[in-house]
């Protein structure tokens, strides 16, 4: 039986470590319930390590609900960065797989997806742009270009 440390690390074989509901080379938005990665870390240390460009193979973001609610410099900050370290994450090998773990449900709007969250919604074109798309129940993707 092959090691798994080397399944994971050969880039012609394919990666049996774990079904992360994730895909790499997207934002993954998961509900908590889906398969998340161990890595997490909350939203402002995401920013933090996409400026420093010490993004790892696999990580989760968590607390984005609190910046949808209430924090509009915050949000425009995640926005603003995730914009300008696209190419960065497109460029890495193998491309990160981000999940942002979220509290609530989404629900469909037109061509758009909204976050319901203890009573409110909150549109997730604003963090994650127009190219939002279900990838299955409780997991919607987004290009790391926003």
């Amino acid at each position: 039986m092959v090691p798994p440390k080397y399944i994971r690390c050969h880039p012609d074989s394919l990666d049996l470590m774990r079904d992360l509901d994730a895909i790499g080379g997207m934002y993954n938005i998961v509900r908590p319930d889906r398969k998340t990665a161990d890595h997490q870390v909350p939203v402002d240390k995401f920013i933090k390590m996409l400026h420093e460009h010490e993004v790892p193979e696999e990580l989760c973001v968590v607390g984005l609900e609190s910046v949808l609610a209430d924090d509009e410099e915050t949000r425009r900050e995640v926005v603003d960065t995730m914009r300008s370290e696209s190419d960065y994450l497109n460029g890495l090998s193998p491309l990160p797989k981000v999940q942002f773990a979220v509290e609530g449900n989404f629900q469909s709007v037109g061509e758009s997806f909204e976050l319901e969250h203890d009573g409110e919604f909150y549109q997730l074109e604003t963090v994650f742009g127009s190219r939002l798309k279900r990838r299955s129940d409780g997991w919607l993707v987004s290009p790391y270009r926003v």
